[in-house]
């Protein structure tokens, strides 16, 4: 199961890498991604836990930015 959470952080990652400023609504990422809300979730959970991620706002319009040092 870790391994399947891993892909998922990664490919939300390379999503917000590739939004202009880093930064999408949860169900952006969902619909784009096409993956279930579960993964979305539990990949930007490691990518929190990471320090790589941050999430703003609630509800429908929760934003997810990569962090300023998520590069490093």
């Amino acid at each position: 199961m870790n391994y399947y959470i891993g892909e998922a952080a990664g490919k939300v990652y390379e999503f917000l890498a590739d939004q202009k400023n880093g930064e999408a609504t949860i169900s952006k990422i969902q619909k784009e991604l096409d993956l279930s809300e579960n993964f979305v979730n539990m990949g930007i959970g490691w990518l929190s836990h990471e320090g790589k991620a941050d999430l703003s706002g609630k509800g429908a319009r929760t934003k997810v930015r990569l962090t300023e040092d998520s590069a490093n």
